[in-house]
């Protein structure tokens, strides 16, 4: 809570300084009353605390989620819970986007279109669940709802870098290893196998000529290498590259199935919460379309949108499309004719939701074995071709 330096005068007319917390100076003349003074002057003061909480993470959204609707269940009036929370708040710019959020409140803004002023905090699908909840009258369920989509979120992509980060991290590992074997010991070997003119196999040759080649671009290799560490993220987030990247994503061997998973099961929840909360199709998909995370996928919902636009079902609408797999089509289309859409969505996010989460769990379990193997293979490469000449030379010599 913001602190003040206040001068004020008390019954006798004597002029009276200090220092006091408040929500705000209207809050703090009204405490300053009560003790019989009037303000005539404050100044807030900067006040340290908080200061290393320079931004709001997913968990300081989802404890302001739940303890609003907590407070709206208790009967609190939305304006003084949202100020008992910025009392209360420790995170310092959280506490100051409440603080804006009441001032537009008090400017006769709704809850939605205030939180809307601060994206960065809470996403497109956060204030239109909100917008909804108001005008529906359903706003403390709403967020209770959010409560459990920001966990929700956090586990999708807690579980999309875990699927990314490890193959990435494996593959960085086999090419170092490569590199620096056929760049910096094979060499060395062969080196060794020339001055003695022993006859090398034609398998010797080729890894000595690829050897040779990394020796002599090594610079480049590892440039290269360390451009696909830091500039393939950074061109993945340029808008004319990502639709790209995303769709070179779904079709990488083991990778693409477990991040397809994902994106259908955002798909799949999101949609659900929004079309229960009362929002219409059209402006669900609009929402869903960015928050599936896939731009391939944004895609095949732009386009089922477009063909609801032009009067198709919602089941017919993504029956053409190959991101959406058949089986979500079909339990679509018994949602539409049995008027449970929101529950057949809400099983197709369950049902990729436990699958994504299996997938990335044996996604880390084959990785392992196959890292093994292959750097194993590598290592046995590398000893035999090279080695293996060396040794039928040693024998052969002690022979004769």
């Amino acid at each position: 809570m913001p602190q003040f330096r206040w001068k004020a005068l008390d019954a006798d007319g004597t002029q009276q300084a200090g220092r006091m917390e408040a929500f705000d100076q209207q809050a703090l003349e009204s405490e300053l009353e009560k003790s019989g003074l009037t303000l005539i002057h404050a100044r807030k003061e900067m006040s340290l605390q908080g200061l290393g909480s320079s931004t709001v993470g997913k968990a300081d959204v989802v404890n302001f989620s739940f303890q609003l609707s907590m407070m709206l269940k208790a009967g609190v009036p939305l304006f003084e819970a949202l100020r008992d929370i910025a009392a209360v708040e420790q995170n310092q710019a959280l506490r100051k986007v409440v603080v804006d959020v009441l001032e537009r409140l008090q400017g006769g803004q709704t809850l939605s279109s205030s939180l809307g002023q601060h994206p960065k905090v809470f996403d497109e699908i956060y204030v239109s669940l909100v917008h909804a909840g108001e005008q529906t009258g359903q706003l403390t369920h709403v967020l209770e709802q959010l409560t459990e989509t920001l966990k929700w979120q956090h586990e999708m992509a807690s579980q999309t870098k875990q699927a990314l980060i490890y193959p990435v991290i494996v593959l960085i590992v086999i090419s170092a290893v490569m590199i620096f074997l056929l760049g910096h010991v094979v060499p060395q070997i062969t080196g060794l196998l020339k001055s003695m003119r022993i006859p090398l196999p034609w398998q010797t040759q080729v890894l000595m000529a690829i050897s040779d080649f990394i020796h002599a671009h090594m610079v480049a290799l590892m440039g290269t290498l360390a451009f696909t560490i830091f500039g393939l993220p950074i061109l993945a987030r340029i808008p004319a590259l990502k639709g790209i990247m995303d769709s070179i994503k779904l079709n990488i061997p083991i990778l693409g199935p477990v991040l397809h998973k994902i994106a259908l099961a955002r798909f799949a929840y999101v949609f659900a919460l929004l079309y229960a909360a009362g929002v219409s199709v059209m402006e669900a998909l609009v929402i869903v379309e960015s928050a599936v995370g896939n731009k391939a996928v944004a895609y095949a919902v732009r386009q089922g949108r477009m063909g609801i636009s032009a009067g198709r079902t919602l089941s017919q609408a993504f029956s053409g499309t190959s991101i959406i797999p058949p089986m979500v089509v079909s339990m679509l289309r018994v949602g539409e004719a049995t008027g449970g859409l929101d529950l057949a969505l809400g099983n197709v996010s369950y049902l990729y939701t436990r699958q994504a989460r299996e997938a990335v769990q044996n996604l880390q379990a084959t990785l392992q074995p196959i890292l093994t193997v292959v750097l194993g293979l590598i290592l046995a490469m590398v000893m035999v071709f090279t080695l293996g000449p060396l040794y039928d030379s040693v024998i052969g010599n002690a022979r004769k």
